[in-house]
């Protein structure tokens, strides 16, 4: 089973301009992401997909990496995730696609491991990122987590998951077939 990183780079945001180059400790936060994938074993190789080449000068040179070039058109405010990534997956040569936003350089090494093994090892077809909120919430004029006649500690309380949009691990098979990031049965990290 093969696992290829996936980072894609928009230059051009508008409402954060340039956030993937920006730098944290010293480094740019594209290179903080194909070095993060360069430290898992079971990430065969990992791609960097942006329409402009000037994004090699922010990865440390001794990564590795494949760079593909998009087409422009996929930089408009407008492009969603799904058309980004359907307009080079017929190129990624891979099982599964792991992906990693280079807006979130805190991911460990191990927790995309640790993501990668639940998929291969315990039956899981997709992973992702997703941080618990214990607390009462409400959906459409309704309780979506708690009964209002029995209020309990909010240490108790069963926790609302909202993904971090940090890290999606997915089959390719699973995207071309349903257009989808997460499986039916997702492993969900608690970050």
């Amino acid at each position: 089973t093969k696992f290829t990183g996936y980072i894609t780079v928009r230059l051009n945001s508008r409402r954060v301009p340039q956030k993937s180059i920006r730098e944290i400790g010293g480094k740019p936060l594209v290179s903080r992401a194909i070095a993060a994938l360069n430290g898992v074993p079971q990430v065969a190789e990992t791609v960097l997909y942006c329409s402009d080449e000037s994004v090699k000068a922010y990865v440390d040179p001794s990564l590795k990496y494949t760079f593909i070039k998009r087409d422009p058109a996929f930089d408009a405010d407008e492009a969603t995730f799904n058309d980004v990534l359907g307009s080079v997956i017929d190129r990624l040569d891979t099982d599964y696609i792991v992906f990693l936003s280079c807006t979130s350089p805190f991911i460990r090494c191990g927790t995309i491991s640790d993501m990668i093994d639940h998929i291969t090892r315990k039956g899981y077809d997709s992973a992702f990122t997703a941080a618990p909120l214990r607390s009462f919430c409400w959906y459409r004029g309704k309780p979506l987590n708690y009964d209002p006649a029995r209020v309990p500690r909010t240490q108790d309380i069963e926790p609302v998951y909202r993904e971090t949009s940090a890290l999606y691990i997915f089959s390719r098979q699973l995207f071309l077939e349903h257009g989808r990031r997460i499986g039916f049965k997702p492993y969900v990290k608690d970050v």
